[in-house]
């Protein structure tokens, strides 16, 4: 008779949540109509610091989510949708039932401009932003698919320059594979093809001896010679 009792007591809490589950669907039928999911999408969140991201844009894009079921996607598949805008680095999702998916966003740090339009990030990434945004970031430019060899170098010129006053505006690997550099005090240095660390260490030594104090005199400096470096003067008016 107990375990008949029990039997009695599971099926009837059955029953109540079998009850609950239809008068939810039943009373969300007039307002969805009777193809909407039970737990669809009604709200998208996000979370996290926006720096360079649109909110309004970032907003939008997420809210394609809106009127889907709350569990069509996988995990892994919203976390790959959440995370195709360029800004956005990482992003972790969370179902909140019934109604919401909250994202949780960390976006990319930028470290420099690259070519036309383009940014690469701190972890070496190059992403295409639909504005670029106004930052005092060296400007990095070379042909396609260079971009870790002219940031490998770039990185090597800023610590060879980390005692002197000298900082790069520009570094751009041309197509024929020369390298030239414009530092922030508007000064231009042809570095060519070769022995680039040692013929910027020349520039240096010249700059900090003979031309630090006549840089508005200076048009532009040529470093390929293999013992010095030619200047070209501003014509004088």
């Amino acid at each position: 008779m107990r375990h008949n009792s029990n039997l009695m007591r599971t099926a009837a809490l059955l029953g109540a949540i079998l009850l609950i589950i239809l008068g939810l669907a039943q009373g969300d039928s007039d307002a969805l109509g009777d193809d909407q999911p039970m737990f669809d999408v009604r709200k998208v969140e996000i979370a996290g610091e926006l720096k360079y991201s649109d909110p309004n844009a970032l907003q939008q894009y997420y809210d394609q989510l809106l009127g889907s079921g709350l569990f069509d996607d996988s995990m892994g598949n919203l976390t790959n949708f959440v995370t195709r805008p360029p800004w956005i680095e990482s992003a972790k999702v969370r179902r909140v039932w019934p109604h919401t998916i909250r994202v949780s966003v960390v976006e990319h740090r930028p470290l420099a401009y690259w070519n036309a339009g383009q940014i690469i990030t701190a972890e070496g990434q190059i992403i295409t932003p639909r504005r670029l945004p106004d930052l005092p970031l060296t400007k990095l430019m070379g042909p396609r698919d260079t971009e870790s060899v002219v940031l490998d170098q770039f990185s090597l010129i800023s610590q060879m320059l980390s005692t002197s006053s000298l900082r790069v505006a520009k570094l751009e690997l041309e197509d024929r594979g020369a390298w030239n550099i414009q530092f922030s005090n508007g000064i231009r240095v042809a570095l060519g093809r070769t022995d680039i660390l040692d013929r910027l260490g020349r520039f240096v030594a010249v700059y900090k001896s003979d031309l630090s104090g006549r840089i508005e005199r200076i048009s532009s400096v040529d470093a390929r010679y293999p013992h010095g470096v030619a200047v070209k003067w501003k014509l004088q008016e």
